[in-house]
């Protein structure tokens, strides 16, 4: 590979850039009668030799979408990348021109161009289409079927103009879809209905540009984290990190909450600084707002380490001393108090719940682990139960590993919060396959359902989610 010192480009995380689809693929065990739909997930897989492989970051590689269409105990698969602008102006000079985002870049962009939205973040199906999402724009559209990239952006009807959170959220109740984006440190959230017409907008300034990649919602407010991470979008065009720990800038961390409907802004202060990765999920509880999340005690390098080259050459080395553990924080509306605390020390990233539990209380959380040292590999899955605080693990004996995140999908009918089944995509090293792996989460520790087998390896990504075979079916019609 292009640099065998870079992680990123190396093991699970190399890209793979054929695209295409299989059909009746094998399955170990059994496919559940009540599991049909398709599972999307984004994955990372640069096309071209990066301008300074030494610089690449997992955060800036070209998006590929993977589909799993799962329908009478049956499956087949297709991806295919998400053709950008900055991608297709790539693939006609035949190499690549933008630098990263993360690291910054040695060389000044072309005339004209800007930093390349590398559309890798997440994918959801909404308004019958499905939308792949990153932060440095508005999403991209592409049929649900062939995954072909449709020409236009997704605007919600000319209702938004900026670029939006990769981490919106989906109201249970009805379906409507909140969102926000955030330029230089003003927020604007958002409030869509589930035809992309937007029906409620308020705007925050968070004072400093920090880094806000997720947020929560509860029945009644939205929530934003001011933390020392900021955001340098000048950096990048001077060959520096973007993203930069800065406590003299920020010496606590500082709660938003906003009302969603009024658009009042109340303020809460944290004990400490600290950043979040992901979010789990929030809730109102009488007077409190209960937040769970993954913190991270450190998110970029500092101004001091920058003046130095980074150790070893490597420019990715903060990043691997990024270790999360889910937090829990309590915000008292009544005396304008926060405590927070633990919930447990097992590490690990990118937390999901049921989603028909958004916004309202929820007992179940689920992430991968991470209880290696040295590289940031995930090895395993974790269901958490905030209720007896009991933590039940998945590792497969070891055969697979560096599993994606789970994604929840309840059985139809079902009225337990933890009645479905998870689906994730681990990582077989010695074939150098991937598999999706199936889970009776009431069963979590035990032997997995069904194992779909994939004749290649799916490059680690970030974010997905289940459609259901009905919601598919009219994105089709509707497409």
């Amino acid at each position: 590979m292009w640099d065998p010192s870079n992680m990123f480009l190396n093991g699970p995380y190399a890209p793979w850039r054929e695209q295409g689809e299989a059909f009746d693929l094998e399955i170990e065990g059994r496919l559940p009668d009540g599991l049909n739909g398709a599972l999307y997930r984004t994955s990372v897989s640069q096309l071209y030799r990066p301008e300074d492989p030494s610089r690449y970051h997992w955060f800036d590689g070209d998006g590929m979408i993977q589909a799993l269409f799962l329908r009478d105990g049956r499956a087949t698969y297709r991806n295919r990348y998400v053709e950008t602008d900055g991608l297709k102006d790539e693939m006609e000079l035949g190499r690549a021109i933008y630098g990263g985002f993360m690291n910054g870049r040695t060389t000044p962009l072309p005339p004209g161009k800007f930093p390349k939205n590398p559309g890798n973040t997440n994918v959801q199906l909404y308004d019958n289409r499905l939308l792949v999402f990153c932060e440095g724009g508005l999403p991209r559209d592409l049929r649900p079927d062939t995954l072909e990239t449709v020409s236009q952006l997704y605007d919600f009807g000319g209702g938004l103009a900026g670029p939006l959170t990769a981490h919106h959220k989906i109201d249970p109740t009805n379906g409507d879809f909140l969102t926000f984006g955030n330029i230089d440190g003003t927020v604007t959230w958002y409030r869509a209905d589930r035809h992309g017409k937007v029906l409620d907008r308020h705007s925050i300034d968070l004072g400093v540009p920090t880094f806000t990649h997720d947020y929560v919602v509860t029945t009644d407010y939205a929530l934003f984290l001011v933390n020392p991470s900021m955001v340098r979008m000048e950096n990048i065009f001077s060959g520096r990190p973007s993203t930069i720990w800065e406590p003299e800038t920020v010496e606590t961390c500082r709660w938003a909450v906003l009302h969603r409907r009024t658009g009042k802004v109340t303020w809460f202060d944290a004990p400490d600084a600290f950043a979040i990765t992901h979010f789990l999920n929030a809730y109102q509880d009488g007077t409190k707002i209960v937040v769970d999340g993954h913190r991270v005690d450190k998110f970029g390098p500092t101004l001091k380490e920058l003046e130095s080259p980074p150790p070893g050459g490597d420019w990715n080395w903060w990043f691997k001393k990024v270790v999360t553990t889910p937090w829990r924080w309590e915000l008292d509306l009544a005396t304008g108090k926060t405590t927070d605390s633990e919930v447990t020390d097992i590490q690990g990233e990118f937390p999901r719940i049921n989603d028909q539990r958004t916004g309202l209380s929820h007992r179940y959380g689920y992430y991968t682990t991470t209880r290696g040292a040295g590289d940031w590999f995930t090895d395993g899955l974790a269901k958490h139960d905030y209720q007896t605080g009991k933590t039940s693990m998945q590792t497969l004996d070891g055969v697979l590993t560096s599993p994606g995140e789970p994604v929840f999908v309840p059985r139809p009918g079902a009225t337990a919060e933890d009645d479905g089944w998870l689906l994730s995509i681990w990582w077989d090293p010695a074939t150098d396959r991937s598999e999706v792996i199936v889970q009776e989460v009431q069963d979590f520790a035990g032997t997995p359902i069904a194992r779909i087998k994939l004749n290649h390896r799916v490059p680690m990504g970030f974010h997905g989610n289940w459609s259901d075979a009905a919601e598919l079916d009219a994105a089709v019609r509707g497409a």
